[in-house]
């Protein structure tokens, strides 16, 4: 033997020992290499297999998060219960008592992304293993219940084009945009570069500022059955905020007119209001909006400030508007009709001011809480309570003018069931409007247009409306305008024009 023959044998082992692992078998773990080399093709295979079933479940998610759409973080607003105490034989006694019977003859919602948040729920889950049994079964038992409805009460979206497909499809229902959503996400974004306010604080600093300019409220705390409306000093609203423990009944704040005049609601609906086309000039008050003396100004955009307490009495808002609510600050609980039966349809317009009994379909109440934002079609009933201090910005608009005419003439015709007064420049507007249309200055669909046509002939149906024994200045004053507008729909031909536009039998 080589006498450095031990010594090179040591190298070579010392030197294989990085790159080769040592290994321990027992003998019933060694097997031939024939199948070491199977077991190796197999391991491979079942590698192959994980990284295409990883793959394929990245897609499936992906596709699944598209079509549920992230999970919305809704943010906290502290809930206040209702504090029933109030003096008796006052305004605030009586509103507190028929908020007692509207929450009786209240439900909650149904709408129609129930199914996408109970899929999102599950699909969220901390187990990745969800059998088949606990997903369907669920979902099977509220669709027996009723949970899932083709025929939901409100439409929640959560981006501009989900926004305008329920516009163009048919507003026929309110539409629901929640904070955290995409949608209310890129308002709260553009509010803020824009400087405007965004708290209570912001509002009493920027808007209700001058102590000296004057509001209109509504004063719960005066004696049952007198008006609650009255003229007040900004200065007291502004005590009466920083200094809480100094109040009794609460103030309800009316529409307090923008100074900016900037549309504040959903660009799509900006996009599609008839009001950006019928513009009049904006008035210098800052107070409780007459409407006329600025019909794109106090229609499209005000601020509501109101007291924790504060009740509003069912009602629709004025001459078929839409309206659009962006809770800025605060919380406040929606009530709506549903109106989905033609009984409860006609029971509103024959007793809608007596109560909220009565209805076959129950009422809807619909909480709203900081960047919510609700939007309902004309001539929804509705009532308010507001179970904190709240910030509200809102504004009205129009998307198809038959539907001014209509609710003019059933404010007209029932001016109980409205909380405002029809604004002055309305039939300004209207006149302004067919004038447009039959010079093709404004598309209108057929559609649209028969209906106008039919609306408009209805309206003019009435000749004569009764002022009735309660009625204001500005009412008498209406109709007197109402009997100028009769006279130009004749002389102008207007019925005739546009019945001829279609060829419409009669």
């Amino acid at each position: 033997m080589d006498p450095n023959g031990s010594d090179h044998e040591s190298r070579r082992i010392t030197l294989s020992i990085p790159s080769l692992p040592i290994e321990t078998h027992t003998p019933s773990q060694i097997r031939p290499s024939k199948k070491n080399g199977k077991c190796h093709l197999q391991a491979e295979e079942n590698r192959r297999r994980e990284v295409e079933r990883r793959k394929r479940n990245k897609s499936e998610g992906g596709i699944i998060r598209i079509l549920l759409g992230d999970p919305i973080e809704r943010p906290l607003t502290p809930i206040s219960n209702a504090d029933y105490s109030a003096t008796p034989g006052t305004e605030q006694a009586e509103l507190l008592e028929y908020l007692r019977t509207l929450e009786a003859c209240s439900r909650a919602p149904i709408e129609d992304n129930a199914l996408r948040l109970q899929l999102r729920g599950l699909w969220g889950s901390k187990s990745s293993h969800v059998s088949k049994f606990s997903i369907v079964n669920p979902l099977a038992e509220a669709i027996k219940d009723g949970t899932y409805s083709k025929d939901p009460d409100i439409r929640v979206v959560e981006s501009s084009e989900n926004l305008r497909k329920s516009l163009e499809k048919g507003f026929d229902r309110p539409i629901f945009i929640p904070a955290g959503s995409q949608l209310s996400n890129e308002m709260v974004e553009r509010c803020r570069l824009s400087g405007d306010v965004v708290s209570v604080q912001d509002f009493f600093n920027s808007i209700l500022c001058g102590g000296e300019q004057k509001m209109y409220v509504q004063d719960t705390g005066v004696k049952s059955g007198t008006n609650m409306t009255r003229e007040v000093l900004v200065e007291e609203v502004r005590n009466r905020y920083y200094y809480p423990e100094r109040r009794s009944a609460p103030w309800n704040g009316l529409e307090i007119g923008d100074r900016a005049g900037a549309f504040k609601g959903p660009s799509e609906i900006e996009r599609m209001n008839l009001l950006n086309q019928l513009r009049f000039l904006p008035s210098d008050s800052v107070g409780r909006p007459t409407m006329g003396k600025g019909i794109h100004k106090h229609l499209d955009s005000w601020y509501l400030w109101t007291e924790r307490g504060s009740v509003s009495r069912q009602h629709t808002d004025v001459a078929g508007l839409g309206t659009y609510v962006w809770v800025r600050d605060g919380r406040k609980d929606w009530y709506f009709q549903p109106q989905k039966k033609e009984s409860d349809r006609l029971l509103w317009r024959e007793l809608g001011a007596e109560g909220p009994k009565g209805y076959e379909d129950e009422w809807v109440k619909k909480p709203l809480r900081k960047n919510d934002i609700f939007i309902m079609p004309g001539g929804t009933p509705h009532a308010v309570w507001s179970p904190q201090d709240t910030l509200v910005v809102g504004g009205h608009f129009c998307l198809r003018m038959s539907e001014i005419i209509r609710g003019l003439l059933r404010d007209e015709e029932h001016p109980e069931l409205t909380n405002d007064e029809a604004p002055e420049d309305i039939f300004e507007m209207l006149s302004d409007y067919l004038t447009r249309v039959l010079n093709n200055q404004l598309k209108v669909d057929d559609v649209e247009l028969n209906i106008l046509w039919l609306e408009l002939r209805e309206y003019t149906k009435r000749k004569s409306i009764p002022a009735g024994p309660q009625s204001t200045e500005k009412r008498k004053a209406h109709l007197k305008r109402r009997k100028v507008f009769l006279m130009q729909i004749q002389s102008e031909n207007w019925l005739d024009l546009l019945h001829g536009r279609l060829s419409l039998p009669e």
